[in-house]
């Protein structure tokens, strides 16, 4: 369409002045709402007809200005209404990207929250493996620092046994009725007088009572120590003895008794 020529025709002043037909106008309509300059020409027509009533002092027949109203009202209503249109489109579908921007948030906040719970599961599950192999490695320390107290008291009893004279003496509980399985030696080195018991298997006893050892020789029986069952396979040293012609555990009292409970003999054992 050549808009020019159509602005030329003289149509849009015919328009305002409300002398075109019903189908002229809503073609002028239609067009001054497609087209901007149609638009602006039409605008440039109403302003320049107010402005020469102005400076002429001719005033318009009132006929004539109620079309000019008129069709300028009927002009406008399309647009007004097109215009509510938009804007009520614009209503019915509204940007709100802080949604968008809010949504993301929360999904950031989910995953950094299961990652963090995640991580502090793994810390603490490596926290708990980490006490409990300090723990272990402190017990086998001690246990190491024990086998090493162990290994030098055997090695110094050891040792002491080579240095020496000794006679090893079995005593077993075979015949007895208090302990059949009871087996003690006793080590003695009749030069230096020295005797040490070496404890393979006794009983456990109530603590109202204690294991003694008793040498037996011309004048009777003499205590000459007290025996821990506990203490396994070591020398637990004895009084000194210079003359025996037997060996022989009882039970006693705790602390030991002047003379032997014959009635709980353990063990006993003749030295040839």
């Amino acid at each position: 369409m050549d808009i020019q020529a159509f602005i030329s025709s003289g149509k849009l002043e015919l328009f305002l002045l409300g002398e075109l037909s019903e189908r002229e106008r809503e073609e002028v309509i239609k067009l001054s709402e497609q087209h901007p300059e149609i638009r602006r020409e039409l605008d440039l027509i109403e302003e320049a007809m107010f402005a020469f009533d102005d400076n002429s002092g001719a005033t318009p027949s009132m006929d004539v200005k109620q079309r000019i109203f008129d069709t300028l009202d009927n002009e406008r209503k399309p647009q007004g209404h097109l215009g509510s249109k938009i804007e009520q489109t614009a209503k019915i579908i509204p940007l709100q990207p802080w949604k968008t921007y809010a949504a993301a948030a929360s999904l950031v906040a989910v995953i950094a929250s299961v990652f963090a719970v995640y991580f502090a599961t793994q810390y603490y599950d490596v926290d708990e493996k980490l006490t409990a192999m300090v723990q272990e490695k402190s017990v086998l320390a001690q246990d190491l620092n024990q086998y090493k107290v162990n290994y030098e008291q055997t090695d110094a009893q050891l040792e002491t046994l080579l240095s020496g004279n000794f006679e090893r003496i079995q005593m077993t509980g075979e015949g007895f009725e208090m302990q059949k399985d009871a087996v003690v030696d006793v080590w003695w080195d009749k030069t230096a007088a020295s005797v040490y018991v070496s404890v393979n298997n006794l009983s456990g006893l109530e603590e109202q009572y204690d294991y003694q050892l008793w040498a037996i020789g011309d004048q009777g029986p003499v205590g000459i120590g007290l025996v821990n069952a506990d203490q396994k396979f070591s020398l637990q040293q004895m009084k000194t003895v210079a003359a025996a012609g037997a060996f022989a555990i009882t039970i006693e009292p705790k602390g030991g008794s002047e003379s032997p409970t014959l009635e709980k003999l353990v063990v006993l054992r003749e030295v040839v």
